[in-house]
């Protein structure tokens, strides 16, 4: 099984619609708000259904994601490990 990989920094490159599961078990979407730049994920699916991806609006600031942190979905899509530029 690949190893995940998981982001320190809060300088990271998320992209709207990431999942990802925090240190606490937590689980939040980066949102495209450049204040509130993460939400829950029961405020919405990560796709529509035509398949296009859905970006929250935002409900938390940066640091309520506690480093660090592990990419669960992209592009509405789950990842195996797949490595985040930083």
């Amino acid at each position: 099984m690949p190893e995940v990989h998981t982001i320190t920094s809060l300088g990271a490159i998320w992209r709207p619609g990431d999942v990802v599961l925090d240190a606490k078990g937590t689980i939040r979407v980066r949102s495209d708000d450049p204040h509130w730049v993460w939400d829950y994920p029961n405020e919405g699916n990560t796709l529509d259904a035509f398949g296009e991806l859905v970006v929250p609006g935002g409900a938390v600031e940066e640091e309520y994601a506690v480093r660090p942190l592990t990419l669960l979905v992209r592009d509405g899509r789950a990842v195996g490990g797949t490595p985040v530029p930083e």
